[in-house]
């Protein structure tokens, strides 16, 4: 059987996430890809390539012949808008023999339209921060005394906490509406901020591994400090928001524990940036990919990890000097 050769795409600055991959594909391989060649994650590959911007027109018909030259057999992105493009294009990566890592292309709509989740979390029965979709429905929910300020408003599609503000008026809010009418209210969740990463087999569908986070500090948009719990209650909420969702692969959600309540924020169908803790606590989803692409099924082994261990993100370097940056393959 064929080994798999990884390409890892917008690799970013995601480089402890590509070192795991590495040191799970020991018979296989890992690359990585970017637009840009300073993006420090390229570097923890043996193969790195630099890629069209993934709005240009040309970015899939680059990355078919990439695959096709190189020999990769399987392809990851670690960024939300690439998902939807991957998704629109698995048949044409499946023709060339690669296998696309990605959810369907109306699972990962689902994910990025907040306020199409807000609807599936209400047909579902899953609690959810009331939101609202336009500038009438809030202040008629206002008026009714549903929904109080301060509230959230963000980007109705939108990703890694951009543009998210905490707004305390109603004329700020027809501030932002007069500039963006593709906004979305959200009513304002006080409780623990819980962070969870999920795999779901590739072949079985099934979900095989759950790790849960309590969030202490976020940066950028991203868990920055963090400590592992085991809650029964949380695992099975996970398990009833992926049936029938048609999401798989690996799987980051948010969540909120209100006196006892657990609301579902989003879903991000791909890594989640605060994943190195579930790994280092025993949660391995690189090596759950690369069973799944020898095409062995996963065994599911929810909330079998080092529960109460502490995460502390901290900064490390990478040198690369500018000779190097010129034999990059472009």
């Amino acid at each position: 059987m064929q080994k798999p050769h990884l390409l890892i795409t917008s690799a970013g600055r995601r480089a402890k996430l590509v070192e795991y991959f590495v040191k799970e594909f020991k018979t296989g391989r890992v690359s990585t890809a970017d637009c840009s060649p300073l993006a420090s994650a390229l570097y923890m590959a043996d193969q790195h390539y630099i890629v069209p911007k993934i709005d240009e027109v040309e970015y899939i018909d680059h990355l078919l012949t990439l695959c096709q030259d190189e020999g990769v057999t399987a392809l990851l992105t670690l960024i939300d808008p690439e998902l939807g493009l991957l998704a629109q294009a698995t048949e044409r990566f499946q023709a060339i023999g690669v296998t696309v890592i990605v959810s369907p292309y109306a699972a990962c709509e689902l994910c990025f339209d907040k306020y199409t989740m807000y609807e599936y979390c209400l047909r579902q029965g899953i609690a959810h921060a009331r939101t609202y979709a336009t500038m009438a429905s809030f202040e008629e929910a206002l008026a009714a005394g549903e929904v109080q300020l301060p509230v959230f408003v963000k980007p109705r599609n939108g990703s890694a906490s951009i543009e998210v503000r905490r707004v305390e008026t109603v004329e700020e809010v027809e501030q932002l509406f007069s500039k963006n009418t593709d906004l979305i209210v959200q009513e304002l969740l006080v409780g623990q901020e819980l962070g969870v990463d999920a795999y779901v087999d590739l072949i079985s569908g099934k979900v095989t591994s759950i790790f849960i986070k309590e969030k202490l500090t976020m940066r950028a948009g991203e868990t920055d400090k963090s400590r592992s719990v085991l809650r029964d209650d949380v695992f099975e909420l996970v398990e009833h928001v992926l049936d029938g969702s048609g999401l798989v692969g690996p799987l980051d959600f948010d969540l909120f524990d209100v006196a006892g309540t657990l609301y579902l924020s989003e879903i991000n169908p791909r890594f989640g940036g605060g994943y190195p803790h579930a790994y280092e606590c025993g949660v391995n989803f690189p090596a759950q990919l690369y069973r799944n692409l020898m095409h062995e099924i996963n065994v599911p082994q929810i909330g079998q990890y080092l529960d109460d261990i502490y995460m502390l993100k901290h900064d490390t370097v990478t040198l690369i000097s500018a000779a190097e940056l010129q034999k990059i393959k472009r």
